[in-house]
């Protein structure tokens, strides 16, 4: 996973997304809000100046190089959401989806997170493309393979596919409870277990898993290794770590 694209607006970038796509994943850096959202919120929901999420917003999509970016209401679950020509944003915002594509030239589609995996698809054979959000519950619903799915509707083979998994929070600090580590069983080796705390799991590995099933080619998913709750460097906004006083990321995705 690249590090910042460009120091007005630090972006990371994945090497395995083709250059003809604009993608990128957010962090903290380079917007107006301010504590405890500073500085780069993308997002409404939890309390942040309404301005000054535009002003990040717009930000973003200058950077994106699209004429518009579009968004879907997010529910945790495996529904993908198809933007075509000129829809409006306003429309689509109220639709229900954790996944959103697009075939169409001058848009971009993004997903909102704070722990959770933001994923980027770009088929370079048919253009086509789309970003994903990938929580437990979504992972387990099988959100990444019903994108897949979705773009083969659209013309897309999974062997041309190319994957971004963006910065979320990892195995070192993603604990669940003994219900959530028992429902994913079904993937080897994502439940990690270590005396004295409760299990953890890998939820990039489970996607990798659940990708690969799908018929995606390993070497074509890229996997950040960032953690959201205890980078270093504290570079990210994480939910968890912040118990809700946070702000939100976006990964967008865009065929300019």
């Amino acid at each position: 996973m690249a590090e910042p694209a460009a120091p007005e607006l630090p972006l990371l970038r994945s090497p395995v997304i083709p250059a003809e796509f604009s993608h990128g994943f957010t962090t903290r850096a380079g917007g107006v809000s301010t504590a405890p959202y500073e500085s780069l919120n993308l997002g409404r929901k939890w309390g942040d100046d309404g301005g000054h999420v535009d002003e990040n917003r717009r930000r973003v999509l200058a950077a994106s190089r699209a004429e518009v970016m579009y968004f879907v209401r997010q529910v945790h679950g495996a529904t993908v959401v198809r933007v075509r020509a000129g829809e409006l944003a306003s429309d689509v915002a109220r639709r229900e989806g954790d996944a959103i594509c697009s075939t169409t030239a001058g848009l971009a589609v993004a997903v909102f997170v704070a722990d959770c995996v933001p994923a980027l698809i770009a088929d370079p054979r048919t253009g086509a493309f789309a970003a994903v959000h990938a929580g437990w519950r979504g992972t387990l619903a099988g959100v990444l393979g019903a994108t897949v799915a979705a773009l083969g509707e659209l013309g897309s083979r999974p062997a041309d596919l190319r994957v971004a998994l963006g910065p979320a929070i990892g195995a070192c600090c993603f604990e669940v409870g003994a219900d959530v580590a028992d429902r994913f069983t079904a993937f080897a080796g994502v439940v990690r277990h270590a005396p004295g705390r409760a299990p953890t799991v890998d939820l990039r590995q489970a996607l990798r898993q659940q990708l690969a099933a799908a018929g995606v080619p390993p070497a074509a998913i890229d996997a950040s290794p960032a953690c959201t709750s205890c980078d270093p460097a504290g570079r990210f906004f994480s939910y968890r770590r912040d118990r809700g006083q946070t702000g939100q990321h976006l990964g967008f995705i865009a065929r300019p």
